[in-house]
């Protein structure tokens, strides 16, 4: 069996010729400390800012933070990912409704990142034990990215076309 087929098995270091593993994997530990870090960032974020009569975003002790979406700038139209900043901000707060309003799609995209707190950590603590890192399916990965793609598309496109 080869080194690469042996990573979907599931075996430990152990069971790796010495080295092999290092070879491998050599910055994952890193890799899901930082995706870790980041989704922890998100998600105080969210809950650390505030939207502002429903249209700009304000952070404690600051202000008001300008928008940085160059498509509305450029165009004043909207792009399918407006609103997601604010929907990320009102699901944190509990503002259900508000959230749907600035964007349907957040909600899909806030599970992802929160789904990546648990799973990232799940990572970290395989590899201190020396053991291969869980992988998704490739198809689980295409159905997620594909839907959020969709949902973003079908809100911009209700929104300004219909």
């Amino acid at each position: 069996m080869s080194d690469l087929s042996s990573q979907h098995q599931g075996i430990t270091e152990d069971e790796l010729p010495n080295g092999k593993m290092a070879k491998l994997f050599p910055f994952r530990g890193g890799y899901h400390g930082l995706i870790l870090f980041a989704s922890c960032l998100v998600i105080a974020f969210a809950a650390l800012l505030n939207v502002h009569q429903h249209q700009s975003v304000h952070l404690p002790y600051w202000g008001r933070l300008p928008g940085i979406c160059m498509w509305k700038n450029c165009f004043q139209l909207e792009c399918p990912g407006c609103g997601l900043t604010r929907c990320f901000i009102a699901i944190a707060h509990g503002n259900w409704s508000d959230a749907w309003q600035f964007n349907p799609a957040g909600f899909l995209i806030f599970a992802v990142v929160l789904y990546q707190i648990p799973f990232h950590i799940l990572q970290l603590y395989r590899l201190n034990r020396h053991k291969m890192t869980l992988q998704h399916p490739l198809w689980v990965i295409n159905l997620v990215t594909w839907t959020i793609i969709v949902a973003l598309l079908i809100h911009w496109f209700s929104k300004h076309v219909l």
